[in-house]
């Protein structure tokens, strides 16, 4: 196994890793332990947790070593494992060449947008898949497309994590980071996105947002990059 393969297979434990300690978190929280009795049970499974380490290097001296390269999805477009990716441009235009990429390649699709999603459909091909409509004029259905106030931080966080734990497997794009900005504050936003955050990578999905540094102040966009897994 070459440098790069190596590389490659490390990260890919490292993202496994990741992901079944947040589902043990997620399932303890949903047992109604305490912020102190989580502390606790965390601090000592860190105490032991070379143990699992021994066992596990045990089995693999035992057994053929699997091909961590086999089946590993290729990255596509500069993405590499499941998690939230900002997509920095002067207008939403990569980001929909992303999603649609996911899309063929069999991922779930729930796009949020300022705007109309028939535009969208006309004007970057965006496929036939979940829309939210960020309006003014929300509560209603237009045309089988979901309607949100850029306000309602929360209605939308819950559509998010429904669909992304619908079975994981899901892209959620959002596009009018700055327009949400502008109506409910950065400080509210970057709450919500971290929220969001939680369970795209809990329920193993992608998550693109499209942002132009331009418009935003630059303390605000290094914050909002901060809680990414990669800028593009």
């Amino acid at each position: 196994m070459g440098d790069d393969e190596m590389r490659k297979a490390f990260l890919r434990g490292y993202e496994e890793g990741l992901k079944a300690a947040w589902r043990e978190i997620g399932l303890l929280t949903t047992r109604g332990y305490s912020s102190t009795e989580l502390s606790v049970m965390a601090k000592s499974k860190m105490a032991v947790l070379y143990r699992d380490v021994e066992s596990m290097a045990a089995r693999l001296a035992d057994e053929e070593v699997p091909d961590l390269s086999a089946g590993a999805p290729e990255p596509r477009g500069g993405l590499g494992g499941r998690g939230s990716y900002l997509i920095r441009e002067p207008k939403a235009s990569r980001i929909f060449d992303l999603y649609r990429e996911l899309l063929a390649a069999g991922a779930r699709g729930l796009c949020i947008t300022r705007t109309h999603p028939d535009d969208l459909r006309s004007k970057h091909g965006v496929p036939e898949s979940g829309f939210i409509w960020l309006s003014s004029t929300p509560g209603r259905k237009v045309k089988g497309i979901a309607v949100a106030a850029p306000s309602d931080l929360v209605d939308i966080a819950s559509a998010i994590a429904e669909f992304s734990g619908a079975g994981g497997d899901a892209v959620v794009l959002l596009e009018g980071v700055e327009y949400m900005i502008g109506q409910n504050g950065f400080p509210s936003f970057l709450r919500f996105l971290q929220k969001v955050n939680e369970k795209i990578v809990l329920n193993g999905s992608y998550l693109l947002i499209s942002a132009n540094p331009a418009a935003m102040k630059e303390q605000e966009y290094k914050l909002l990059a901060r809680e990414m897994v990669g800028e593009l």
